[in-house]
C-alpha cells in the first residue's frame, strides 16, 4: 500500500452547470437502460451461456468470470452502448450475500469512505470525489452519481519505465428491476 494516499483531492472545487448535470444523469441512464437491454437478451435468448465467438476471458475469480468483448465482434452488435467503438465487459456469476451488502460494499460517494474501502486495495496510488452529482438519502440510500477522479499504482512506476494512470469518470449506483421483476444493483 502506498502511504500517503487520498490525502486531499489534488484538484480544484469543480463546479458542473444544472444543465450539465442533467446531461450526465442522461448519459448514465442510457447507459443503464442499454445494459438492461443487454442484460436481458443475455437471459432470454442466449439462456445466460458465454458466446465464446463475442467474448475472451480475461479474468477468473471464485465464482465471477470476467470477459472482454472480442473486437472483431464490436461490429456484429448494433447496440453499441457508448458510440465509441470501446469493447464492453461482461461479468458474469454469483457471490454470496445479498443485494443491499454488495452495493454497499461498492458505494464510496466521499473521500473518507473512499479511503477506508482502499485500504483493502493495493493498486489505488490516489482517488477523490470531484463532484457529486447526485447523493445518497436515507430514502434512497444506494442512489447516487459521482464525477470522481483514480490514479492506478502500476507496476515499475517508480523506475522511470512506465507511470501511473489516472482516470476521471462517472461512477452510478443505484437499483434497478427488469421487465421480468428481476432487482438488479
Amino acid at each position: 500500500m502506498v502511504k500517503g494516499r487520498f490525502i486531499v483531492n489534488p484538484f480544484p472545487e469543480m463546479a458542473i452547470s444544472l444543465d450539465d448535470r442533467l446531461q450526465l444523469q442522461d448519459l448514465a441512464n442510457g447507459i443503464i437502460m442499454s445494459n438492461l437491454a443487454n442484460y436481458d437478451k443475455f437471459v432470454s435468448s442466449s439462456k445466460r451461456k458465454v458466446d465464446p465467438r463475442r467474448w475472451k476471458q480475461i479474468k477468473d475469480r471464485e465464482q465471477l468470470t470476467v470477459y472482454a468483448e472480442r473486437p472483431e465482434s464490436t461490429h456484429l452488435d448494433s447496440n453499441d452502448l457508448s458510440g465509441s467503438g470501446l469493447p464492453m465487459i461482461l461479468c458474469v456469476g454469483s457471490i454470496e450475500g445479498n443485494l443491499e451488502d454488495h452495493m454497499y460494499g461498492v458505494m464510496s460517494e466521499d473521500l473518507e469512505t473512499m479511503r477506508v474501502k482502499a485500504s483493502y486495495v493495493d493498486d489505488v496510488s490516489g482517488a477523490a470525489v470531484l463532484d457529486p452529482i447526485v447523493i445518497p438519502t436515507l430514502e434512497d440510500p444506494f442512489q447516487s452519481l459521482l464525477v470522481k477522479w483514480m490514479e492506478l499504482d502500476i507496476p515499475f512506476a517508480s523506475t522511470s519505465l512506465v507511470k501511473n494512470r489516472d482516470y476521471v469518470y462517472l461512477e452510478g449506483t443505484g437499483f434497478v428491476t427488469t421487465q421480468s421483476g428481476e432487482r438488479l444493483g
